[in-house]
């Protein structure tokens, strides 16, 4: 490619880096930059390091970034998406339309390169993602502060001072949600918002609610009739279909509790960075999820299913090649990145070396990835990328950070201690409460209990030890040809029509599994895991369950632990998909101050729950002998 020249944020703001000199609005710098044969430079926000807040903090404590957060998405939604930098073009990185942006190719004589740029089931996933969000920060920033300069003389200066510390917000969906709120907040769910733009308040489309695509050209069907985004379509592929919100609701009220020790188990079980990084199969009992798989449930419960007949094709979010046109992919991932930070504080390891599962719009499944190759198509200057390696210090590199390093030491002691006050057996700490004050004192032994549900006597052993259940998944992700889920219940479901479970009596949780079409020949076997704690806690307070003790779990599992999965073209036979298997599992943890990270105990086993069942693990079952399963 021959480069005629590069821009950076500061180009946006009518500082070009380039030959560019001339100030123009940021929707015609761009384009004329794109028509000249420049790039894109990928430098984060502007200015001092500054926190993304969490989306209900940032509402409730920083009135004027919010209003600027809500017009700059409503004015970037609405920028022509022939620009290389609308909210458009950037969320095309991800997936369909599949071309070239920024003129990042494939690399040389790659034979089977295709899909988007986006990196699954390989350890550039949390790089390469940390690089993107960057990019598409630095962009929402530019309108930010463009918004601002247009509020009227007397409380202008105030909009300019708010936006130039603003970052893009994160939607924590795994900790405890404010006191009498829904898990996911009404900011993300309501079709209308309120906010007070230049000339007063107003109220406007919500920019988070959906994303109206200017184009369809390039979009596979059915979302290109599914105009705009949608999660649980309520009609055909038409654009008369609508978002069912109360179903994105339940699913994040049913899932919050699981997800919160997922990633509690996630921070404080794994270890290195090849198993903590993304969702290929790893011979690890204790870490069998990840933050990848955590981020596809977190994708599956958002986008849903087609609630008018229950079929799989559903919302833009539950589908890797779409899913980034839903401003929910944004403040998701946002979050995933956070965690992602949190994790890199607390241990040592970082980068591993893999081979890809599939091929991307740059690079071969045959080729070894590591912590130095280029997170495509993202530039740190006109002539190299970023990479693992270098995305590493988030703060100094993109100036971004979160609340939990503002409002501490910012070390791994702060972080554990919010990783148990937010995520762990006995959190009490809610979404985006992050002060000092909601944090426990290091060291302080009984910080862990203080606040310890009425049933922790139930879950704690006679050492003090905190008793937990888990299924570990072998999910074979490409195999039904598209996205589909496992969801598991307590007793049989009332209804076999999936529109119904997430408002079943008998609903657990839900196991997500986005993927694309046509790519059954991927044999990429991933791996997840849920927590079983809550709901055998909730079977002995309904008097189900005698007490905790492995010997009483055991056989109810058996006789109540029952899965389902939903394929994209309906339900399907769990014997009838070849390497799927799930196995129970007991462990224990025990804390000794909220400054460090729990004890954890070895995870046994529980060859009854399962076996017999289809897709149920037995005694020779590889879940349960991961020797054998990287031996084949």
């Amino acid at each position: 490619m021959k480069v005629g020249g590069f821009i950076g944020l500061a180009s946006l703001l009518g500082h070009s880096v380039v030959a560019h000199p001339s100030a123009h609005s940021a929707d015609h710098h761009h384009l004329q930059t794109r028509q000249n044969g420049g790039v894109v430079i990928t430098t984060g926000a502007p200015g001092n390091v500054s926190p993304r807040y969490e989306i209900r903090q940032l509402q409730a404590q920083h009135s004027q970034q919010w209003s600027l957060f809500i017009l700059a998405m409503q004015k970037w939604q609405a920028m022509d998406s022939n620009n290389l930098t609308s909210y458009y073009q950037l969320a095309t990185i991800h997936g369909q339309p599949y071309q070239s942006w920024n003129g990042v190719g494939a690399d040389a004589g790659c034979q089977d390169c295709g899909g988007g740029y986006c990196p699954h089931d390989i350890a550039l996933f949390p790089g390469w993602h940390r690089a993107y969000l960057a990019l598409y920060e630095q962009q929402f920033v530019a309108i930010a502060q463009q918004i601002a300069a247009t509020y009227p003389s007397n409380i202008r200066q105030s909009y300019i001072d708010a936006a130039a510390s603003i970052r893009f917000p994160y939607f924590d969906w795994a900790a405890i949600p404010p006191s009498g709120q829904d898990a996911i907040p009404t900011s993300i769910t309501s079709p209308q918002i309120t906010v007070t733009g230049p000339g007063g308040q107003t109220t406007i489309s919500n920019p988070l609610y959906s994303f109206k695509l200017l184009t369809e050209i390039g979009i596979q069907y059915p979302w290109s009739s599914y105009n705009p985004t949608l999660r649980y379509p309520n009609n055909e592929p038409t654009n008369n279909a609508q978002s069912s919100e109360t179903y994105v609701i339940q699913a994040f009220n049913k899932n919050q509790k699981s997800l919160q020790s997922q990633v509690y188990n996630l921070l404080t079980q794994c270890n290195d960075f090849q198993h903590f990084s993304n969702d290929n199969a790893g011979n690890s009992r204790s870490c069998s999820n990840s933050l990848e798989g955590i981020h596809n449930t977190v994708h599956s419960i958002s986008g849903g299913y087609n609630v008018y007949d229950g079929n799989q094709y559903g919302g833009h979010m539950a589908w890797i090649n779409v899913a980034s046109f839903d401003p929910l992919f944004w403040l998701h991932h946002m979050n995933v990145d956070r965690i992602f930070s949190m994790w890199q504080t607390i241990h040592a390891s970082y980068g591993a070396s893999q081979y890809p599962q599939e091929s991307t719009w740059t690079y071969s499944s045959k080729t070894l990835q590591t912590a130095d190759s280029p997170l495509k198509p993202f530039r740190k200057d006109a002539n190299t990328f970023w990479t693992t390696n270098t995305v590493k210090n988030w703060a100094s590199t993109f100036k971004y950070t979160y609340p939990e390093f503002v409002d501490s030491k910012g070390d791994a002691a702060a972080i554990k201690s919010y990783a148990n006050k937010l995520y762990g057996p006995s959190a009490s700490a809610t979404a985006g409460s992050s002060k000092r004050t909601t944090a426990p004192n290091p060291g302080s032994p009984n910080a862990a209990t203080a606040s310890a549900p009425a049933s922790s006597g139930l879950l704690t052993y006679s050492n003090g030890s905190t008793v937990e259940y888990v299924a570990n998944l072998h999910l074979p992700r490409y195999q039904l040809d598209g996205s589909w889920s496992v969801v598991l219940f307590k007793g049989t479901p009332v209804s076999e029509n999936p529109a119904q479970w997430i408002f079943d009596p008998n609903y657990i949780s839900t196991v997500g599994v986005p993927a694309m079409a046509g790519m059954k020949k991927n044999k990429a076997l991933v791996s997840s895991s849920i927590s079983f704690t809550k709901t055998l806690t909730d079977a002995f307070h309904d008097g189900k369950l005698a007490n905790m003790h492995v010997n009483n779990v055991a056989p109810y599992l058996r006789d109540n632990l029952h899965w389902r999965i939903h394929g994209p073209n309906g339900n399907v036979d769990p014997a009838s998909l070849k390497g799927f298997q799930i196995g129970v599992f007991s462990t224990s943890s025990f804390l000794q101050a909220t400054d460090q990270l729990p004890q954890w105990s070895q995870y046994l086993p529980l060859i009854e729950a399962t076996q017999g069942k289809p897709g149920g693990a037995d005694l020779l079952s590889t879940i349960f002998n991961l020797e054998k399963l990287f031996s084949l």
